[in-house]
């Protein structure tokens, strides 16, 4: 059965890559030049990518093809509707005009919104489940095309220099979280299994039978039989020693 937080986390991953979408839509209406309408067009075709991306996970999800990675998947959901929030509100602050510095700043504020952790955290450890296909690769390439244009359209400008680095920033230690929570991951992959019995500690702390663990956090079914050793020792009568 779909996890139903799980699924509403994409959808505003969907909706908040929508309206990034939007806004440099937005950009490249409110620019002549066909430089910088270029590039504004560019980021554009570049979020829509990503849209498709979380679209794809979301088809997934709810075919429970893919699973939750958070651990507190409500705290993300409440997150992700407070920067879907703060998107709305610029888009819907628009100005009649915006000079170059502006659209920039509005643009990395975008960016800054959209590098919430939980984003690198899935365009990580949802590598498997879409053959690799992750905008992961690409982000930073995105965020760098931004602060390249930004230096060659607004010159020297500390602050926005700073606003670039920033992001960079963001975006690298986003990955460093994603690479940690892959790590942390893996190890959770460690069954932790009795040497004596071979009962197995469940996530609170009671031990339980191997085959129930594994039904409870997999889609494995269990049928039983009886190998030839256990054959022996517990239905001596029917083996072919004994005959």
């Amino acid at each position: 059965m779909p996890d139903p937080r799980f699924v509403q986390i994409l959808n505003l991953c969907i909706d908040i890559e929508k309206l990034a979408v939007q806004l440099y839509r937005r950009l490249s209406d409110g620019f002549e030049k066909n430089d910088i309408q270029t590039f504004w067009k560019r980021m554009s075709m570049q979020e829509t990518q990503h849209v498709t991306y979380w679209n794809r996970l979301l088809e997934l999800a709810e075919r429970d093809s893919v699973r939750n990675v958070f651990d507190h998947p409500k705290q993300i959901e409440e997150e992700l509707a407070g920067v879907l929030r703060n998107v709305q509100g610029l888009l819907e602050c628009w100005p009649k005009t915006m000079d170059l510095k502006t659209a920039f700043l509005t643009a990395f504020r975008v960016e800054f919104y959209v590098l919430h952790p939980a984003f690198g955290a899935m365009f990580h450890l949802m590598r498997n489940q879409t053959q690799d296909a992750s905008p992961e690769d690409d982000y930073e390439k995105h965020i760098r095309g931004l602060a390249e244009a930004m230096r060659k359209w607004c010159g020297a400008d500390p602050e926005m220099e700073l606003v670039a680095e920033l992001s960079g920033h963001l975006w690298s230690n986003n990955r460093l979280l994603a690479l940690q929570l892959a790590d942390i991951q893996s190890l959770r992959n460690l069954i932790p299994i009795c040497m004596y019995c071979k009962n197995v500690r469940n996530d609170r702390g009671f031990w339980d039978k191997v085959e129930r663990y594994l039904e409870a956090h997999s889609h494995m079914q269990f049928s039983h039989g009886i190998c030839p050793d256990c054959m022996k020792k517990y239905y001596p009568e029917y083996t072919d020693d004994k005959r």
